[in-house]
Protein backbone atom coordinates (compact mmCIF):
# COMPACT_ATOMS: atom_id res chain seq x y z
CA UNK A 1 0.00 0.00 0.00
CA UNK A 2 1.45 3.55 -1.03
CA UNK A 3 0.82 6.10 1.50
CA UNK A 4 0.11 9.67 0.82
CA UNK A 5 3.21 10.62 2.24
CA UNK A 6 5.03 8.82 0.02
CA UNK A 7 3.10 9.98 -3.17
CA UNK A 8 4.11 13.52 -2.28
CA UNK A 9 7.75 12.82 -1.61
CA UNK A 10 7.49 11.50 -4.98
CA UNK A 11 5.38 14.42 -6.57
CA UNK A 12 7.63 17.26 -4.53
CA UNK A 13 11.00 16.50 -6.67
CA UNK A 14 9.07 15.67 -10.04
CA UNK A 15 7.17 18.98 -9.67
CA UNK A 16 10.84 20.71 -9.09
CA UNK A 17 12.35 18.85 -11.85
CA UNK A 18 9.67 20.62 -14.27
CA UNK A 19 9.81 24.02 -12.84
CA UNK A 20 13.61 23.82 -13.53
CA UNK A 21 13.00 22.68 -16.91
CA UNK A 22 10.67 25.03 -17.39
CA UNK A 23 13.27 27.71 -16.44
CA UNK A 24 15.75 26.64 -18.74
CA UNK A 25 13.57 26.63 -21.62
CA UNK A 26 12.60 30.17 -20.55
CA UNK A 27 16.21 31.60 -20.83
CA UNK A 28 16.73 30.21 -23.78
CA UNK A 29 13.64 32.10 -25.51
CA UNK A 30 16.48 35.19 -25.29
CA UNK A 31 19.88 35.96 -25.77
CA UNK A 32 22.28 37.86 -23.32
CA UNK A 33 25.54 38.54 -25.09
CA UNK A 34 28.48 39.87 -22.65
CA UNK A 35 31.60 40.58 -24.75
CA UNK A 36 34.68 42.42 -25.47
CA UNK A 37 36.63 44.23 -28.33
CA UNK A 38 40.67 44.30 -27.69
CA UNK A 39 42.19 46.77 -29.54
CA UNK A 40 38.85 49.20 -29.89
CA UNK A 41 38.48 51.09 -26.01
CA UNK A 42 35.38 53.15 -27.33
CA UNK A 43 33.05 53.81 -30.01
CA UNK A 44 29.08 52.94 -30.68
CA UNK A 45 28.77 49.32 -31.45
CA UNK A 46 25.68 47.92 -33.49
CA UNK A 47 24.39 44.99 -34.31
CA UNK A 48 22.88 44.52 -37.59
CA UNK A 49 20.31 41.97 -39.86
CA UNK A 50 21.49 41.54 -43.29
CA UNK A 51 18.97 41.01 -45.89
CA UNK A 52 20.12 39.46 -48.81
CA UNK A 53 17.32 39.35 -50.95
CA UNK A 54 16.51 43.43 -50.75
CA UNK A 55 20.38 44.10 -49.76
CA UNK A 56 19.24 46.60 -46.96
CA UNK A 57 20.14 46.02 -43.40
CA UNK A 58 17.96 46.54 -39.99
CA UNK A 59 19.76 47.55 -36.69
CA UNK A 60 18.69 45.08 -34.28
CA UNK A 61 20.41 47.60 -30.95
CA UNK A 62 23.38 49.41 -30.58
CA UNK A 63 24.97 49.80 -27.57
CA UNK A 64 27.84 52.28 -26.21
CA UNK A 65 31.63 50.10 -25.34
CA UNK A 66 33.04 50.49 -21.95
CA UNK A 67 36.51 50.20 -21.93
CA UNK A 68 36.50 47.52 -25.07
CA UNK A 69 32.70 45.47 -23.41
CA UNK A 70 29.42 45.40 -24.13
CA UNK A 71 26.39 44.02 -23.75
CA UNK A 72 23.64 42.85 -25.61
CA UNK A 73 20.07 40.98 -24.90
CA UNK A 74 17.01 40.44 -27.08
CA UNK A 75 14.82 37.49 -28.33
CA UNK A 76 15.36 35.80 -31.52
CA UNK A 77 12.99 33.34 -33.49
CA UNK A 78 16.07 30.98 -34.69
CA UNK A 79 19.91 31.32 -35.13
CA UNK A 80 20.88 34.21 -37.32
CA UNK A 81 24.51 35.35 -39.11
CA UNK A 82 24.37 38.91 -37.63
CA UNK A 83 27.19 41.62 -38.13
CA UNK A 84 28.77 43.35 -35.88
CA UNK A 85 30.03 47.27 -36.69
CA UNK A 86 32.02 49.98 -34.55
CA UNK A 87 31.66 53.29 -35.03
CA UNK A 88 34.10 55.18 -35.79
CA UNK A 89 36.71 52.94 -37.54
CA UNK A 90 34.32 50.99 -38.84
CA UNK A 91 35.43 47.62 -37.28
CA UNK A 92 33.67 44.97 -38.23
CA UNK A 93 32.92 41.05 -37.54
CA UNK A 94 29.99 38.19 -38.00
CA UNK A 95 29.02 35.98 -35.91
CA UNK A 96 25.97 33.24 -35.14
CA UNK A 97 24.01 34.30 -32.62
CA UNK A 98 21.27 32.22 -30.63
CA UNK A 99 19.06 32.67 -27.86
CA UNK A 100 21.02 31.75 -24.60
CA UNK A 101 23.78 32.89 -22.33
CA UNK A 102 26.87 34.14 -25.20
CA UNK A 103 29.94 35.43 -24.66
CA UNK A 104 31.96 37.24 -27.61
CA UNK A 105 35.15 38.06 -27.59
CA UNK A 106 36.82 39.61 -30.60
CA UNK A 107 40.25 41.04 -31.61
CA UNK A 108 41.81 43.49 -33.99
CA UNK A 109 44.86 42.36 -34.10
CA UNK A 110 45.53 40.85 -37.95
CA UNK A 111 42.44 42.52 -38.90
CA UNK A 112 41.92 43.13 -42.55
CA UNK A 113 41.70 46.72 -43.77
CA UNK A 114 40.10 48.11 -46.36
CA UNK A 115 39.56 51.02 -48.56
CA UNK A 116 37.16 52.13 -51.06
CA UNK A 117 37.51 55.40 -50.56
CA UNK A 118 39.12 56.47 -53.41
CA UNK A 119 35.73 55.08 -55.08
CA UNK A 120 33.49 57.04 -53.02
CA UNK A 121 33.08 53.68 -50.39
CA UNK A 122 33.92 53.13 -46.78
CA UNK A 123 37.31 52.78 -44.87
CA UNK A 124 37.55 49.80 -42.32
CA UNK A 125 38.44 46.49 -41.35
CA UNK A 126 37.17 43.31 -41.12
CA UNK A 127 37.77 42.11 -37.77
CA UNK A 128 39.33 37.88 -38.11
CA UNK A 129 39.54 36.82 -34.67
CA UNK A 130 36.20 36.01 -32.68
CA UNK A 131 35.09 33.62 -30.08
CA UNK A 132 31.44 32.63 -29.61
CA UNK A 133 30.86 30.64 -26.09
CA UNK A 134 27.43 29.20 -25.94
CA UNK A 135 26.27 29.15 -29.50
CA UNK A 136 26.33 25.61 -30.77
CA UNK A 137 25.42 27.15 -35.12
CA UNK A 138 28.57 29.41 -34.68
CA UNK A 139 30.52 26.08 -33.55
CA UNK A 140 28.76 23.72 -36.68
CA UNK A 141 29.98 27.34 -38.39
CA UNK A 142 33.77 27.32 -37.47
CA UNK A 143 34.11 23.60 -38.18
CA UNK A 144 33.35 24.74 -42.14
CA UNK A 145 35.87 27.67 -41.79
CA UNK A 146 38.75 25.90 -40.11
CA UNK A 147 38.62 22.72 -42.02
CA UNK A 148 42.30 22.49 -43.09
CA UNK A 149 41.05 21.83 -47.08
CA UNK A 150 39.22 25.56 -46.69
CA UNK A 151 41.76 26.86 -44.92
CA UNK A 152 44.73 25.10 -47.41
CA UNK A 153 42.11 27.28 -50.66
CA UNK A 154 42.02 30.15 -49.06
CA UNK A 155 45.39 30.62 -47.74
CA UNK A 156 46.76 29.84 -51.52
CA UNK A 157 44.47 32.13 -53.29
CA UNK A 158 45.81 34.60 -50.54
CA UNK A 159 49.38 34.11 -51.73
CA UNK A 160 48.15 34.49 -55.36
CA UNK A 161 46.45 37.52 -55.02
CA UNK A 162 49.69 38.70 -53.54
CA UNK A 163 51.54 38.16 -56.78
CA UNK A 164 48.51 39.26 -58.45
CA UNK A 165 48.78 43.00 -56.81
CA UNK A 166 52.83 42.63 -57.23
CA UNK A 167 54.14 46.11 -58.92
CA UNK A 168 55.71 45.53 -62.60
CA UNK A 169 53.41 42.45 -63.09
CA UNK A 170 53.38 41.92 -66.40
CA UNK A 171 49.73 41.58 -68.53
CA UNK A 172 51.12 38.10 -69.52
CA UNK A 173 51.89 37.21 -66.05
CA UNK A 174 48.41 38.77 -65.01
CA UNK A 175 46.58 36.13 -66.78
CA UNK A 176 48.46 33.10 -65.54
CA UNK A 177 47.62 33.99 -62.41
CA UNK A 178 43.63 34.71 -63.49
CA UNK A 179 43.69 31.12 -64.67
CA UNK A 180 45.69 29.42 -61.75
CA UNK A 181 42.90 31.31 -59.84
CA UNK A 182 39.82 29.93 -61.77
CA UNK A 183 41.72 26.51 -61.57
CA UNK A 184 41.69 27.07 -57.54
CA UNK A 185 38.74 27.91 -57.11
CA UNK A 186 37.32 25.17 -59.35
CA UNK A 187 38.25 22.49 -56.75
CA UNK A 188 37.77 24.63 -53.81
CA UNK A 189 33.89 24.98 -55.24
CA UNK A 190 33.63 21.31 -55.47
CA UNK A 191 34.67 20.43 -51.84
CA UNK A 192 32.59 23.24 -50.73
CA UNK A 193 29.38 21.36 -52.08
CA UNK A 194 30.94 18.21 -50.98
CA UNK A 195 30.96 19.22 -47.41
CA UNK A 196 28.02 21.14 -46.95
CA UNK A 197 25.72 18.30 -48.38
CA UNK A 198 27.12 15.94 -45.56
CA UNK A 199 26.57 18.29 -43.33
CA UNK A 200 23.12 18.55 -44.20
CA UNK A 201 23.02 15.24 -43.63
CA UNK A 202 24.19 15.35 -40.39
CA UNK A 203 22.49 18.39 -39.10
CA UNK A 204 19.28 19.03 -41.36
CA UNK A 205 17.77 20.91 -39.04
CA UNK A 206 20.61 23.97 -38.25
CA UNK A 207 20.35 27.15 -40.40
CA UNK A 208 24.20 26.80 -40.89
CA UNK A 209 23.27 24.71 -43.72
CA UNK A 210 21.16 27.03 -45.40
CA UNK A 211 23.81 29.89 -44.90
CA UNK A 212 26.58 28.16 -46.50
CA UNK A 213 24.63 26.26 -49.16
CA UNK A 214 23.40 29.91 -50.10
CA UNK A 215 26.47 31.45 -49.96
CA UNK A 216 27.79 29.00 -52.37
CA UNK A 217 25.06 28.94 -54.39
CA UNK A 218 24.81 32.82 -55.59
CA UNK A 219 28.68 31.93 -56.67
CA UNK A 220 27.54 29.28 -58.97
CA UNK A 221 24.15 29.45 -59.94
CA UNK A 222 24.67 27.02 -62.87
CA UNK A 223 24.88 24.21 -60.14
CA UNK A 224 22.65 21.64 -61.49
CA UNK A 225 19.28 22.38 -60.71
CA UNK A 226 18.62 18.30 -59.48
CA UNK A 227 21.39 18.86 -57.34
CA UNK A 228 20.49 22.25 -55.87
CA UNK A 229 16.68 20.47 -55.30
CA UNK A 230 18.29 17.54 -53.60
CA UNK A 231 20.14 19.75 -50.84
CA UNK A 232 16.73 22.27 -50.20
CA UNK A 233 14.51 19.37 -49.57
CA UNK A 234 17.05 18.03 -47.01
CA UNK A 235 16.55 20.98 -44.69
CA UNK A 236 14.62 20.18 -42.21
CA UNK A 237 12.72 22.11 -38.68
CA UNK A 238 14.29 25.23 -37.48
CA UNK A 239 17.14 25.32 -40.71
CA UNK A 240 13.45 25.99 -43.38
CA UNK A 241 12.58 29.06 -40.86
CA UNK A 242 15.54 30.51 -42.07
CA UNK A 243 15.95 34.03 -44.78
CA UNK A 244 18.50 31.91 -46.55
CA UNK A 245 16.76 28.51 -46.43
CA UNK A 246 13.41 30.99 -48.07
CA UNK A 247 15.97 32.33 -50.72
CA UNK A 248 16.76 29.21 -52.16
CA UNK A 249 13.20 27.91 -52.13
CA UNK A 250 12.29 30.52 -54.21
CA UNK A 251 15.29 30.25 -56.97
CA UNK A 252 14.65 26.54 -57.10
CA UNK A 253 10.82 27.25 -57.85
CA UNK A 254 12.22 29.80 -60.53
CA UNK A 255 14.77 27.83 -61.96
CA UNK A 256 12.19 25.11 -62.15
CA UNK A 257 9.32 27.77 -63.93
CA UNK A 258 12.34 28.45 -66.70
CA UNK A 259 13.53 24.63 -67.65
CA UNK A 260 13.04 23.61 -71.43
CA UNK A 261 8.94 22.96 -72.04
CA UNK A 262 7.93 26.12 -69.90
CA UNK A 263 6.17 28.84 -71.11
CA UNK A 264 8.57 32.02 -71.02
CA UNK A 265 8.31 34.55 -68.56
CA UNK A 266 6.31 37.57 -70.34
CA UNK A 267 8.06 41.28 -70.27
CA UNK A 268 7.02 44.56 -71.69
CA UNK A 269 10.56 46.64 -72.24
CA UNK A 270 11.62 50.26 -73.73
CA UNK A 271 12.90 50.73 -77.14
CA UNK A 272 15.68 52.85 -77.69
CA UNK A 273 13.09 55.56 -78.75
CA UNK A 274 10.98 55.02 -75.84
CA UNK A 275 7.83 52.99 -77.26
CA UNK A 276 7.02 49.66 -75.48
CA UNK A 277 7.56 46.45 -76.78
CA UNK A 278 5.96 43.28 -75.68
CA UNK A 279 7.75 39.67 -75.74
CA UNK A 280 4.04 37.88 -76.36
CA UNK A 281 3.95 39.86 -79.57
CA UNK A 282 6.03 37.90 -80.93
CA UNK A 283 4.52 34.87 -81.28
CA UNK A 284 4.85 32.68 -84.26
CA UNK A 285 8.81 33.51 -84.16
CA UNK A 286 11.38 31.46 -82.52
CA UNK A 287 13.13 34.25 -80.13
CA UNK A 288 16.32 34.65 -79.03
CA UNK A 289 17.11 36.57 -75.55
CA UNK A 290 20.54 37.70 -75.78
CA UNK A 291 20.87 39.63 -72.24
CA UNK A 292 24.12 41.95 -72.55
CA UNK A 293 25.46 45.49 -71.93
CA UNK A 294 27.71 47.98 -73.74
CA UNK A 295 30.55 47.29 -71.10
CA UNK A 296 30.62 43.80 -71.69
CA UNK A 297 33.42 42.32 -73.83
CA UNK A 298 32.16 39.02 -74.70
CA UNK A 299 28.56 40.25 -75.41
CA UNK A 300 30.03 42.64 -78.06
CA UNK A 301 32.53 40.40 -79.37
CA UNK A 302 29.59 38.15 -80.37
CA UNK A 303 27.80 39.87 -81.95
CA UNK A 304 29.10 39.63 -85.46
CA UNK A 305 28.72 35.85 -85.21
CA UNK A 306 24.28 36.93 -84.60
CA UNK A 307 24.75 38.88 -87.23
CA UNK A 308 25.40 36.03 -89.61
CA UNK A 309 22.92 33.85 -87.68
CA UNK A 310 20.45 36.41 -88.28
CA UNK A 311 20.74 37.19 -91.90
CA UNK A 312 20.73 33.43 -92.48
CA UNK A 313 17.36 32.57 -90.21
CA UNK A 314 15.21 35.36 -89.72
CA UNK A 315 13.38 34.89 -93.36
CA UNK A 316 13.09 31.24 -91.26
CA UNK A 317 10.93 32.52 -88.37
CA UNK A 318 13.90 33.72 -86.00
CA UNK A 319 13.66 36.59 -83.91
CA UNK A 320 16.39 37.91 -81.80
CA UNK A 321 15.27 40.46 -78.79
CA UNK A 322 18.54 42.20 -77.30
CA UNK A 323 18.09 43.21 -73.45
CA UNK A 324 20.66 45.65 -72.53
CA UNK A 325 21.40 45.88 -68.57
CA UNK A 326 22.64 49.70 -68.98
CA UNK A 327 21.58 51.72 -66.71
CA UNK A 328 23.43 54.39 -68.63
CA UNK A 329 21.49 55.22 -71.73
CA UNK A 330 24.17 57.39 -73.12
CA UNK A 331 26.44 54.25 -73.63
CA UNK A 332 23.69 52.50 -74.41
CA UNK A 333 22.99 54.65 -77.43
CA UNK A 334 26.78 54.74 -78.33
CA UNK A 335 26.81 51.08 -78.23
CA UNK A 336 24.28 50.72 -80.39
CA UNK A 337 24.80 53.28 -82.81
CA UNK A 338 28.85 51.45 -83.19
CA UNK A 339 27.38 48.08 -83.74
CA UNK A 340 24.47 48.29 -86.13
CA UNK A 341 22.38 45.69 -84.53
CA UNK A 342 19.17 44.89 -87.00
CA UNK A 343 17.11 43.19 -84.13
CA UNK A 344 14.94 44.57 -81.85
CA UNK A 345 16.39 46.57 -78.71
CA UNK A 346 15.38 47.03 -75.44
CA UNK A 347 16.32 48.39 -72.01
CA UNK A 348 16.00 46.67 -68.75
CA UNK A 349 14.90 48.37 -65.85
CA UNK A 350 16.26 48.65 -62.48
CA UNK A 351 13.06 49.15 -59.78
CA UNK A 352 15.19 49.31 -56.88
CA UNK A 353 18.45 51.13 -56.11
CA UNK A 354 21.33 49.06 -56.42
CA UNK A 355 19.36 45.98 -56.79
CA UNK A 356 19.32 43.73 -60.33
CA UNK A 357 17.46 44.61 -63.23
CA UNK A 358 14.20 43.48 -63.93
CA UNK A 359 13.97 41.18 -66.44
CA UNK A 360 17.39 40.20 -65.56
CA UNK A 361 16.15 39.09 -62.13
CA UNK A 362 13.26 37.17 -63.84
CA UNK A 363 15.05 35.42 -66.32
CA UNK A 364 17.97 34.33 -63.57
CA UNK A 365 21.01 35.83 -65.85
CA UNK A 366 24.07 35.12 -63.78
CA UNK A 367 26.31 37.31 -65.83
CA UNK A 368 26.19 38.99 -69.21
CA UNK A 369 26.27 37.65 -72.17
CA UNK A 370 23.71 35.21 -71.25
CA UNK A 371 21.38 33.43 -74.20
CA UNK A 372 17.59 31.87 -73.86
CA UNK A 373 15.86 30.51 -76.83
CA UNK A 374 11.95 30.48 -77.01
CA UNK A 375 10.14 28.39 -79.80
CA UNK A 376 7.36 30.09 -81.60
CA UNK A 377 4.68 29.52 -78.68
CA UNK A 378 6.47 31.27 -76.68
CA UNK A 379 8.07 28.38 -74.49
CA UNK A 380 11.62 27.68 -73.48
CA UNK A 381 13.74 25.49 -75.56
CA UNK A 382 17.34 26.64 -74.12
CA UNK A 383 18.27 28.96 -71.02
CA UNK A 384 21.25 30.26 -69.78
CA UNK A 385 22.65 28.00 -73.12
CA UNK A 386 26.01 28.89 -74.69
CA UNK A 387 26.35 30.65 -77.79
CA UNK A 388 27.73 27.51 -79.48
CA UNK A 389 24.50 25.40 -77.93
CA UNK A 390 22.23 28.46 -78.90
CA UNK A 391 23.18 28.47 -82.49
CA UNK A 392 23.07 24.60 -82.78
CA UNK A 393 19.75 24.69 -81.54
CA UNK A 394 18.66 27.77 -84.25
CA UNK A 395 20.36 25.46 -86.84
CA UNK A 396 18.26 22.46 -85.74
CA UNK A 397 14.83 23.87 -85.45
CA UNK A 398 15.03 25.94 -88.90
CA UNK A 399 16.98 24.16 -91.36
Amino acid sequence: MISLQSIKKGIIPAIAIVVMASCGQAEKTEYHIKGSIAGVETGMLKMIRYNDEDRTSETLDSVQLKDGTFAFSGKLAHPEMLSFLVTPGNWRFMAFIENGDLTLEADTTGAAHYDYSEYGGAKGANIETIQVIGSSSHDQYLSYQNDAKNVAFKSALKEIHARYEKPGITAKEQDEVRSEVDSIRKLQQAWEIDWIGKFVDDHPESVVGPYLFYNHYIFNTSLPLQQMEAIVASFEGEATQSAHYKLLDKDVKKRSALMPGNSAPDFTALRPDSTEFALSSLRGKHVLLDFWASWCVPCRKAIPHWKEVYAKYQDKGLEIVAVTNDNNWDAWFKALEVEKMPWIQVADDFPIKNMPSRIGTMYMVPALPSYTLLDADGKIVLHNASKEEITGAIEERLK
